[in-house]
């Protein structure tokens, strides 16, 4: 009787041990230290100001492998969400192929609104790790339905292609396509973008993640919440080396952070920021031998946009009309559209293109893919260790 009293009291205690009322997780996709140094540096050199997240006190770094080794998104945020490694494309379903819970569904039982934005589609990997249960990250189907029945508060991203023809109704949501002036107090789904988010560089006036945020902190005031902001487009510039619209996205990034910044000096002792990223993408490295920031030419067309104009070029003179091209990449262009295979990032019209770019400005990109390069943590509450693997950060906070 008292060993099963003693059971009691000790559950008791850790489900009333949770020391934090608001809890926003922002996740960097694919934002290695290079990364967040360069965007620094580069808002140094144009505003002579740092980055927000820079203004956390404390800091440490995060060990990003899967078991596969090289982490994809899904296995990274597995282990973030529900402190377990797995295999990669695996979206918190365990190395035996059993189902393992992420922190939202411990904290929504609690009674705890939990929020989901991404400047992705919602069913990507990253949002995904917030409330699906997939062996394949692109089973969207199922991810979709486990949306639905996650009873989650707030879903803001891309994807209105996906729920085109789904009726949320009956799962007890509104879906809408804008953000509102004033939020709807029940469940919502916000879709905002076709797709994933348009980039910055080719839209300054997209739905900024500090806009989606405000949002979020507007409909849950009074609550008690958990909020997963990714920055998801800036790794897609990373595996194209397109280094401009990456700073753009960090930066669009770290504005959302201020946001929650702002926030925890409001409410100081409930608040718990975590600021990081689930793995490094592109082998980025600053300097070959110099680096010359002013070199740094802000563009008006992402690597995306690149490829769209180039596959609407009937040839190279039409191809650099449009683009405003100085540079000379008519062999590229021809080498590219005599091959058979689809335009990518890695085709030699787009890949000279940035070559030529970060040349100029002693910037190097390794890889078009991730790496296992540390990642950054920042927090406005002081952890123990300075490298964590990132299966423990929900664990050296104390969250549960």
């Amino acid at each position: 009787m008292k060993k099963i009293l003693l059971v009691f009291l000790l559950a008791l205690l850790g489900y009333f041990s949770f020391s934090f009322d608001y809890v926003f997780l922002f996740i960097a996709d694919g934002m290695g230290i290079p990364h967040m140094q360069l965007s620094n540096m580069y808002k140094q050199y144009l505003y002579t100001d740092q980055l927000h997240m820079l203004e956390l006190p404390y800091y440490g770094m995060v060990e990003t492998s899967s078991i596969n080794g090289v982490t994809d998104s899904a296995a990274a945020i597995t282990a973030i969400l529900s402190k377990e490694k797995t295999y990669n494309d695996r979206i918190n379903i365990n190395p035996d192929d059993e189902k393992i819970l992420p922190i939202t569904y411990e904290l929504k039982k609690r009674g705890y609104k939990i929020g989901v934005i991404t400047t992705n589609t919602i069913i990507d990997a990253t949002p995904a790790g917030a409330y699906s249960f997939v062996e394949n990250r692109r089973d969207y189907q199922e991810i979709m339905q486990d949306l639905l029945e996650s009873n989650f508060d707030l879903f803001i991203g891309g994807g209105k292609a996906y729920f085109k023809d789904r009726n949320t109704k009956e799962y007890g949501y509104l879906y809408t396509e804008e953000l509102s002036k004033i939020p709807f107090p029940g469940n919502e789904i916000v879709m905002l973008y076709y797709g994933n988010f348009t980039f910055l560089t080719d839209d300054p006036k997209r739905v900024t993640l500090e806009e989606t945020l405000n949002y979020a902190l507007s409909k849950f005031k009074g609550s008690p919440f958990f909020i997963l902001i990714e920055g998801g487009r800036i790794d897609h510039a990373a595996h194209a080396h397109d280094t401009y619209s990456l700073i753009n996205e960090i930066l669009d990034f770290d504005n959302a952070v201020k946001v929650a910044i702002d926030f925890y000096k409001q409410y100081p002792q409930e608040t718990l920021i975590i600021v990081t990223a689930d793995h490094s993408t592109g082998g980025l490295s600053l300097g070959d031998g110099f680096l010359a920031l002013n070199k740094l030419q802000p563009t008006e067309f992402s690597y995306e946009k690149l490829i769209s104009t180039f596959n609407q070029s009937k040839n190279y003179e039409e191809f650099q009309e449009k683009l405003g091209l100085t540079l000379d990449l008519e062999k590229e262009f021809y080498d590219t559209k005599n091959s058979e295979e689809n335009v990518t990032y890695q085709s030699p019209i787009i890949k000279s293109f940035y070559e030529a770019l970060n040349d100029a400005v002693g910037i190097n990109w390794s890889t078009f893919g991730h790496t296992l390069d540390y990642v950054p943590l920042f927090s406005n509450v002081p952890f123990d260790k300075n490298i964590i693997s990132n299966n423990e950060i929900f664990s050296i906070f104390e969250i549960y």
